[in-house]
C-alpha cells in the first residue's frame, strides 16, 4: 500500500472519517450484544439503517476537523497545525464514543438513547461525582473499551498525518480544481449532516419509521440523539375542533368536584402517596398477570393489595422525573423533554396540589436523595407542595448509602417520625429509592431476603420489607385509621431480567388502601398516574376547580384511558385498544382486545380533544382560571 496517499489532506480526512464510521458500527454491535433482550426482532437491516444516523453524527462532531483539513493552504501540512487537528479529532470522537458506551450500560435503566436532557440531569444531581464513580466501578470494562478506542483514534491520526499538499497556486486551473473539490466536499458534508436531500433533516422520529419502530434505539446512536434534542421543539398548536365547546364534549383538563359513585370510603383526613422506585406490578404475586415470571418479591404489598381497591395501573413514562409531575401535577410529558424540564414548566397552571393547599392541607414530599436530585425540590415548589424533606433534612448522615441517599428502611422510619408530628390534615408523598441501580441491599438485611434471578428483585424485596416496617410503626399512630394510602411506582425497571414482557413495560401498582375499608377487589378499569390526584380529591370530597390530564377513577361516567409518549408517537390505551397517534396526526390501532382495529368516531375525537387541550393549553399558557 502506498502510504503517501494518506498524507494528503482530502485522503487523510476521508480515511479518518471512514475509520470512525467503522468504529460506530462496532459500538452498535456492542450495544446490541449487551442488550439483546430489548431487541428480539433485530435484523441485519437494523445495523445498516443505523449507518445513515452514524454519518450525520460523525459529520456533526467532526465539523471543526473537516473545516480545518479542507483549508486550501499549505498550512495544513505544517507539523504544529497537524498536531492541533489530530488532537481535535481524537478529543471530539472520544466524547462521542463515551456517549455511545454510556448507553451500553445505561440503556437497561432508561429504555432509550440518552438525549440532551442528560446534561441537565447531571448538572442538577449534587452527588453526581459519587454516581459516576459507581458507574465506572461497575462498568470498568466499558472504560477499557473507551481507552482502546482512543488508542485506535491516535493510531489513525498518526497514520494519516498530513505531510503533503498539492501545489494550490502552481496554476489557475490547479487552484480552481482544488478549491472546487473542497466546495463539493463541504456541500456533501451539509447533505450528510441533514441525513440526505429530503425536505427536512432526519431526526429521532426518522429512526422510528424504520422497521415499525421496533428497533429505533438500535438504529440510533447516542451522539445523534443528543444533538437532535438540543433546543427541543415546542408543541404544535392543534385545531381539530372549531370551538372549545366541541372539544370539551370529549375531554377537558379543567376539572370540577367529581362524584365518587364507584366506591365509598370511610372518613379520610389524610393521604399518603407512596411512589416506589422502579417497582413494576410484575414483581408482585398478587398484581402481576400470568405467567408471573418475575413475581414473588413483594409479599407485604401483596397483603395490602388483597385488602384494597386495586386498579390496573399504567405509568405515563419510563423516567422518575416524568413520574412526579404525572402523579402530583396530573401533567404527563408528551413531548421530547420531561415536562418539568421544558419551557412550559414556567406556565401558570392550576395544579390539583394547589387545591389541597388552599383547603388547609399540609403538603409534604419525602425523598432520601440529595435535595437537588431530578429537580424534585424545584418541582415541588411549582406544585405548591409546602414542605420538602430530602437528604439535607435527614438527621443522621452516617446512613448515607454512598450512591443515591438514605436506604429505604432507615428513611421510611424517619418519614413515620416526621408525619407523626403533623398536627393537621395532610397530604404526604414518599418516593423510595433503594430499588435503583446499583441495587445495593444493606448488610443487615442482605442475607434474609430472597435474591431472585437478577439484582433488581433483591432490592424490590428490601423495599417491600422496609415498607412493612413503616406500616408497622405508623399503624400505632392516632392518624392512621383516618388515612388513605395510595401505592404506585414511578416507572418499571427490569434490569438484568431475561423475562421482559414488553406489553407490561408501563404496568405499575395502583393500590388504594384504607385501614377501615371493608371492601377489597381488583377493578377491571385502567388507571394511569395522572388519575391519582383527581381520584384523591374525589375521595376527600373537596370542592373546587383545578387542571388535570387524568380522570377520577371513582366516577363511572368519566372515560378510562392512559397515555404515554415514545419516539414520534403517543400511545393511548382506550376501550381495550392501544392506539398510536403519530406527530403527523396519523392514528393506527396496534393492539385490540377484541380484534377490532377500527377506530371509532368517539375514540378518535377523544384523542384529538386530549391532544388539542394539552398542546394549546401549554402553548397558550391557558391552564389556569383568572
Amino acid at each position: 500500500m502506498n502510504r503517501q496517499i494518506f498524507h494528503r489532506p482530502i485522503s487523510s480526512l476521508l480515511f479518518r472519517l471512514l475509520a470512525v464510521l467503522i468504529l460506530y458500527s462496532v459500538l452498535r454491535i456492542m450495544f446490541y450484544a449487551f442488550n439483546p433482550s430489548f431487541f428480539p426482532d433485530a435484523t441485519v437491516m437494523s445495523f445498516i439503517y443505523g449507518i445513515r444516523f452514524d454519518i450525520t453524527a460523525i459529520l456533526y462532531t467532526n465539523i471543526a476537523v473537516i473545516l480545518l483539513m479542507l483549508v486550501p493552504s499549505k498550512v495544513v501540512a505544517k507539523k504544529w497545525y497537524g498536531i492541533i487537528v489530530a488532537i481535535l479529532f481524537v478529543v471530539c470522537n472520544t466524547f462521542a464514543f463515551a456517549l455511545n458506551l454510556l448507553d451500553v450500560g445505561y440503556f437497561p435503566f432508561s429504555h432509550g438513547r440518552s438525549t440532551f436532557f442528560l446534561f441537565d440531569f447531571m448538572s442538577e444531581v449534587p452527588n453526581m461525582g459519587d454516581l459516576i464513580g459507581v458507574f465506572i466501578v461497575e462498568y470498568w470494562y466499558l472504560l477499557l473499551v473507551l481507552l482502546a478506542l482512543v488508542a485506535i483514534l491516535v493510531v489513525v491520526a498518526k497514520f494519516s498525518f498530513v505531510k503533503q499538499t498539492p501545489e494550490f497556486y502552481s496554476s489557475l486551473k490547479s487552484g480552481i480544481a482544488h478549491v472546487g473539490i473542497r466546495v463539493i466536499l463541504l456541500a456533501l458534508t451539509v447533505v450528510g449532516i441533514r441525513g440526505g436531500t429530503q425536505l427536512k433533516p432526519i431526526g429521532v422520529d426518522t429512526a422510528a419509521a424504520y422497521e415499525g419502530g421496533k428497533n429505533t434505539d438500535l438504529i440510533l446512536n447516542t451522539p445523534f440523539s443528543v444533538i437532535r434534542t438540543i433546543g427541543m421543539k415546542e408543541l404544535e398548536e392543534k385545531h381539530y375542533f372549531e370551538t372549545d365547546d366541541d372539544m370539551v364534549a370529549y375531554f377537558s383538563p379543567r376539572k370540577k368536584s367529581s362524584e365518587n359513585n364507584f366506591q365509598k370510603f370511610p372518613p379520610i383526613d389524610n393521604v399518603v402517596i407512596i411512589i416506589l422506585e422502579g417497582i413494576s406490578s410484575e414483581y408482585s404475586d398478587f398484581l402481576a398477570l400470568p405467567p408471573k415470571k418475575n413475581a414473588g418479591y413483594t409479599p407485604f404489598i401483596d397483603s395490602l393489595a388483597q385488602n384494597s381497591i386495586v386498579f390496573r395501573g399504567k405509568a405515563n413514562g419510563l423516567l422518575s422525573i416524568v413520574a412526579l409531575s404525572s402523579v402530583l401535577g396530573s401533567v404527563p410529558s408528551l413531548f421530547d423533554t420531561p415536562f418539568s424540564k421544558s419551557k412550559y414548566i414556567t406556565n401558570k397552571i392550576d395544579y390539583p396540589t394547589k387545591l389541597l393547599a388552599e383547603n388547609g392541607y399540609r403538603t409534604a414530599f419525602f425523598h432520601g436523595a440529595s435535595n437537588g436530585t431530578m429537580g424534585f425540590a424545584d418541582l415541588c415548589k411549582i406544585l405548591d407542595v409546602g414542605e420538602y424533606y430530602g437528604l439535607d433534612e435527614y438527621p443522621n448522615q452516617d446512613d448515607y448509602d454512598g450512591t443515591w441517599g438514605i436506604p429505604d428502611y432507615q428513611y421510611l422510619q424517619y418519614v413515620a417520625d416526621v408525619i407523626g408530628n403533623f398536627d393537621s390534615k395532610f397530604l404526604a408523598t414518599v418516593f423510595t429509592l433503594s430499588s435503583h441501580h446499583p441495587f445495593v441491599v444493606p448488610d443487615d438485611f442482605d442475607s434474609m431476603l430472597p435474591r431472585g434471578d437478577f439484582p433488581m428483585q433483591h432490592t424490590v424485596a428490601y423495599t417491600d420489607m422496609a415498607l412493612q416496617k413503616f406500616f408497622d410503626k405508623i399503624s400505632k399512630s392516632k392518624w392512621y385509621d383516618r388515612t388513605l394510602f395510595v401505592i404506585t411506582a414511578d416507572h418499571t425497571n427490569f434490569t438484568g431480567s431475561q423475562n421482559i414482557d414488553y406489553e407490561r413495560l408501563y404496568d405499575v401498582p395502583m393500590v388504594f388502601y384504607h385501614p377501615k375499608l371493608d371492601t377489597a377487589f381488583v377493578a377491571d378499569k385502567i388507571m394511569q398516574q395522572t388519575d391519582i390526584m383527581p381520584s384523591v380529591i374525589s375521595c376527600l370530597g373537596i370542592d373546587g376547580q383545578y387542571n388535570a390530564f387524568g380522570n377520577n377513577v371513582f366516577d363511572t361516567l368519566q372515560t378510562r384511558f392512559a397515555v404515554y409518549r415514545k419516539d414520534d408517537y403517543c400511545s393511548f390505551l382506550l376501550d381495550g385498544k392501544k392506539i398510536r397517534l403519530y406527530d403527523n396526526d396519523r392514528m393506527e390501532v396496534v393492539k385490540s382486545n377484541d380484534g377490532n382495529v377500527e377506530i371509532t368516531d368517539y375514540e378518535q375525537n377523544f384523542i384529538k380533544a386530549f391532544v388539542q387541550s394539552y398542546n394549546n393549553g401549554m402553548r397558550n399558557n391557558s391552564l389556569h382560571q383568572e
